[in-house]
C-alpha cells in the first residue's frame, strides 16, 4: 500500500559504487539520470586506476540533466588548490551540476600510507578551494564545496568553512538531530547563519529478499559505524547501551543490539520495506537532501538502483524522481 507521506522538493543523489573500465564507467550515471535521481557521486579510489575527476567530466559529457561530484576527495592525495582546479574543470563540463565534496580521506589515504585529513586540515582546505575558485577561475556556474563529516568535529568545521555539509551519521532522529546542531554550532563559531548552510544527509540502503537477509548484509556497515568512537553515531548509540563496549566484531553482538545499531544506521529490508523506511526518514529529517548508498544483496550496483527506483515510486515516493522522456 503507498506510503501517505508529503515527498516533494526532495532530492536524493546515489552514490555509484562500480568499478568498470573507463569506456564503460559512465554507465551507472546515465542509468541513474534514466531513472530519475538528482545526482550521482563517484568514489576517489585511486587504488582502482581510474582517476575519479576523469570519470566524472565522461559522465558530465553523457548526461544533461544529474549533478556530479565526487563522493569524496579530499587534501591529502591532492593540494587544495589542485582540487579548486578541478574543481573549476568538473564546472566547466557540467555548468551549474557540478559540486566538490571533500573529508578526511579514506581508501584514498590509505593508498599512500598518509594519515586522513583533521578537522582543522579541512576547514582549511574548503577556505582554499572557495577562495581559488572564486577568485582565480570564470565559471559559468558556482560550484559548491561541501564538507563529508560524521564527527562533531568535521560537522563543525562544514559548518565554519564549508558552502555545504554532507553529512553521514545514519538514519536515527536524534543523531541527526545531534549532527544538525553540531553543523549550527561550527556556523555560529564563525559568525555565519546557521540557517544558510545546506546539509546533504547521508542515506544508506540495504534491501534483501528477506528482513533477516538484510540486517545480515548491513550488519558490517552499522558496525563500522559504532567502532569509529569519533562519530556522532558511535557516541549516541553506546550512551544508550553500555553493553555496547566490549563489542569489536559482528559476532560480538547480540540478536538485540545488531537490529538496534542497523535501524539507527540505515533503511532495510526487502525492497518495498526499505522504500518505505526512506520515504519515512526523508519526510521527518532536517534537510530535503539526501546521498543514499543503494545496495541490493546479490545483485550489482546498477539492479540496486533500479530496484529502488521502483519501489520508491510504488509507495508514494514518484513526486522525488524524475526519469527522463
Amino acid at each position: 500500500m503507498p506510503y501517505p507521506t508529503s515527498v516533494s522538493g526532495l532530492r536524493i543523489d546515489v552514490n555509484d559504487s562500480t568499478d568498470l573500465p573507463l569506456a564503460e564507467s559512465s554507465r551507472f550515471v546515465v542509468r541513474a539520470e534514466a531513472l530519475g535521481f538528482s545526482g550521482v557521486g563517484m568514489p576517489d579510489h585511486p587504488h582502482t586506476g581510474r582517476d575519479v575527476f576523469v570519470r566524472l567530466v565522461l559522465a558530465a559529457q553523457q548526461t544533461e540533466r544529474v549533478t556530479v561530484f565526487p563522493s569524496v576527495a579530499n587534501p591529502v592525495t591532492r593540494h587544495p588548490k589542485m582540487l579548486a582546479s578541478l574543481a573549476a574543470t568538473l564546472g566547466e563540463s557540467a555548468p551549474g551540476r557540478s559540486c566538490l565534496m571533500v573529508g578526511s580521506g579514506d581508501l584514498a589515504v590509505r593508498y599512500l600510507g598518509e594519515p586522513g585529513a583533521s578537522a582543522s586540515q579541512l576547514a582549511n582546505a574548503a577556505e582554499t578551494i572557495r577562495h581559488t575558485l572564486g577568485s582565480e577561475f570564470s565559471l559559468a556556474a558556482p560550484v559548491p564545496v561541501y564538507i563529508n563529516a560524521s564527527s562533531p568535529r568535521m560537522l563543525e568545521a562544514g559548518g565554519a568553512a564549508a558552502d555545504g555539509v554532507y553529512a553521514m551519521v545514519g538514519v536515527d532522529p536524534e543523531v541527526v538531530a545531534t549532527a544538525m546542531e553540531h553543523v549550527a554550532a561550527g556556523a555560529r563559531e564563525a559568525q555565519r547563519d546557521a540557517d544558510s548552510i545546506p546539509v546533504a544527509l547521508g542515506l544508506p540502503v540495504f534491501m534483501a529478499d528477506s528482513e533477516e537477509r538484510a540486517y545480515e548484509s548491513a550488519a558490517r556497515y552499522a558496525l563500522s559505524g559504532l567502532l569509529n568512537r569519533n562519530r556522532v553515531y558511535s557516541r549516541l548509540m553506546r550512551e544508550r547501551m553500555p553493553s555496547l563496549e566490549d563489542v569489536s566484531q559482528v559476532s560480538d553482538l547480540s540478536m538485540g543490539q545488531l537490529h538496534r545499531l542497523v535501524d539507527a544506521m540505515v533503511a532495510h529490508g526487502t525492497p518495498e520495506r526499505a522504500a518505505e523506511q526512506a520515504l519515512v526518514f526523508a519526510e521527518r529529517a532536517p534537510t530535503r537532501h539526501f546521498i543514499a548508498r543503494v545496495q541490493f544483496a546479490g545483485e550489482d550496483p546498477v539492479r540496486a538502483i533500479e530496484a529502488f527506483a521502483s519501489t520508491l515510486r510504488a509507495v508514494g515516493g514518484e513526486d522525488i524522481l524524475h526519469p527522463a522522456d
